[in-house]
């Protein structure tokens, strides 16, 4: 399962005798296992954040967390070289799987860097706080935050309350016309989640159809006593599967429908190859990804190294046909989806195509294995909760920030913010 950018790379071994370089020995923890130990918990402290806080400091954080009720603050204590980068997409991402909590932070395990994202405060007031803990010891730190949080919340709370009965009257007059105005955001919404659910069934169908010429190609009678069992086996199989996934299409309503419709088309083409090998007497190939180029290509056959147009390299899995071209400096096959009056990869045709991408890894780790592949694309920036869209800025019920950096004083060691400019806070 992929740690969401929080793994170091790998380095070699260190001589015998020698130490081994800090982040070659420091393990991390993904996002799954950081979202599971907050669930029930206020605290969590990483496998690379070592024994940051001793058995008594953790519990004596988290009852004093646990007394915040209004911030409502999970913590997380991480490795000390996390950067700014990494830390604002990993807390958005534990948020959304946890899926409570008003408050998150994270703070380095020698105390020196600490960020938050909230639904309640905005950016320049997680900021205030940071400021005001800044040289306290790891375990005061986060309690000092965390009493100063619950203290701005609940201020927050009063003015609201106070600006709320001012301001009431005033929205009685205006209910009349912003419920109008609703009804006609509502209808437009509704007609763009229409066209863009008519766009992606179309595309869907698309692979579908191919799924079904290539099966029709090989024209195998399984009736036919001389087939071999192997082979008549997976032929049903694949046959099964288009079958499965022509009936879901059809009956599909919103995009969610198509998960698995991607995921028998997934099973079918892995079913075509393997018969395709069996009746060429070759061994039955590994079950892999499907191609991440394309997916209507079948199972990959190995790893490669890529990046889109102004994106990080990340490693994905490849057919034979497009890790060639990467590997050659070559532009590899991409599958183009229906998009408005043209076409788009899939990666970057809107949270509509999350689910139809979804259902294609759903057996090699799903959402965790493509929020890796897919960092700096559309559906990319949608994954640090599941493709749940991300989360909206204060006072609209979700978390601030963009989700690529994170603020409240996270410093690189210069004093200055890491060299200039305000990163806001989540």
């Amino acid at each position: 399962m992929l740690a969401l950018g929080l793994a170091a790379p790998a380095r070699a071994a260190a001589p015998a005798g020698a130490a081994a370089p800090v982040s070659a020995v420091r393990a991390d923890d993904t996002v799954g296992q950081i979202a599971n130990g907050l669930i029930n918990s206020r605290l969590y402290v990483t496998s690379g954040a070592g024994n940051a806080l001793s058995a008594a400091d953790q519990n004596e954080v988290k009852a004093a967390l646990g007394r915040d009720r209004d911030a409502d603050i999970r913590a997380v204590v991480v490795r000390d070289d996390i950067t700014q980068a990494q830390v604002g997409p990993m807390l958005k991402a534990v948020a959304n799987r946890v899926g409570k909590g008003e408050t998150y932070a994270a703070v380095t395990a020698d105390g020196r860097h600490l960020g938050a994202i909230s639904k309640k405060l905005d950016s320049k007031e997680i900021n205030q706080i940071v400021t005001r803990t800044n040289g306290v010891p790891l375990k005061d730190r986060l309690i000092r935050f965390g009493d100063l949080a619950e203290s701005k919340t609940d201020d927050k709370a009063r003015s609201s309350a106070i600006a709320g009965y001012v301001t009431l009257g005033v929205l009685l007059l205006v209910v009349a016309g912003a419920a109008g105005a609703f009804l006609v955001v509502r209808r437009r919404g509704r007609e763009r989640d229409a066209r863009r659910m008519a766009e992606l069934k179309r595309g869907v169908e698309e692979d579908v159809t191919l799924l079904g010429e290539d099966i029709a190609r090989l024209d195998l009678d399984v009736m036919d006593p001389a087939l071999d069992p192997g082979t008549r086996s997976d032929y049903e199989r694949a046959l099964n599967s288009y079958d499965g996934a022509k009936s879901a299409t059809e009956r599909a309503a919103r995009p969610e429908d198509m998960q698995g419709v991607t995921t028998a088309l997934e099973d079918g083409r892995y079913y075509m190859t393997a018969t395709r090998a069996r009746l060429a007497g070759e061994p039955v190939p590994e079950r892999r990804p499907p191609c991440f180029f394309n997916p209507q290509h079948g199972p990959s056959v190995q790893d490669v190294t890529w990046a889109p147009p102004g994106g990080v390299a990340r490693s994905v899995p490849a057919c034979a046909a497009d890790a060639e071209a990467v590997l050659h400096g070559t532009d590899p096959d991409v599958r183009m989806v229906p998009y408005g009056d043209g076409r788009r990869p899939y990666w970057d045709a809107g949270p509509a195509y999350a689910p139809y991408a979804g259902g294609y890894y759903a057996g090699y780790g799903g959402f965790d294995l493509l929020s890796g592949m897919m960092i700096g694309t559309m559906l990319g920036s949608m994954m640090g909760g599941g493709f749940g869209g991300g989360f909206a800025g204060p006072g609209d019920g979700g978390f601030g920030g963009d989700g690529g950096d994170v603020g409240g004083g996270w410093d690189f060691g210069s004093g200055d913010f890491g060299g200039g400019g305000d990163f806001g806070g989540f």
